[in-house]
């Protein structure tokens, strides 16, 4: 984080793991003693919002993502945050999240379990209606462009 701390990296490890549903990408955040977990909807959510392009591989879909994504900072989801994720997921009102998160290429919702991050979607800035645009430059206090 500043020059002082060459000593001491910022470390995160990554992996791709396959179960019959497909493939998965787990982070371990070594300082933090945080686990996240990407499922393959995430992946497919990806492909489809940002990336736009089939012609890439479930595995380097999931490489690309951690090659341009430089983290995420999270803030506790509230009523107009669980509205905005399922206006875009749909398929089961029921669901819960529990936080929302900011990244490079877009939004990302989410559930936490203990120390493990579940990351269940990802939507980009230019899906956002303008009204709902200051609830996310507002409550997370960051912009990014895409």
């Amino acid at each position: 984080m500043k020059r002082g701390d060459w000593e001491k990296p910022i470390l995160g490890i990554n992996a791709i793991y396959h179960r019959s549903e497909g493939n998965y990408a787990v982070t371990l955040s070594l300082d933090l003693g945080l686990t996240s977990i990407f499922p393959p909807h995430f992946f497919k959510r990806y492909r489809d919002r940002i990336v736009k392009d089939e012609s890439i591989s479930n595995v380097d879909i999931i490489k690309h993502y951690f090659k341009n994504d430089w983290g995420l900072m999270f803030a506790v989801v509230n009523e107009d945050f669980e509205s905005v994720y399922h206006c875009f997921e749909n398929d089961d009102k029921d669901e819960k999240i529990s936080f929302v998160a900011v990244s490079s290429e877009g939004y990302c919702f989410g559930e936490k379990q203990g120390n493990i991050n579940i990351i269940k979607t990802i939507i980009s800035e230019e899906m956002l209606l303008e009204k709902q645009k200051p609830l996310f430059s507002r409550s997370l206090r960051f912009k990014f462009s895409t």
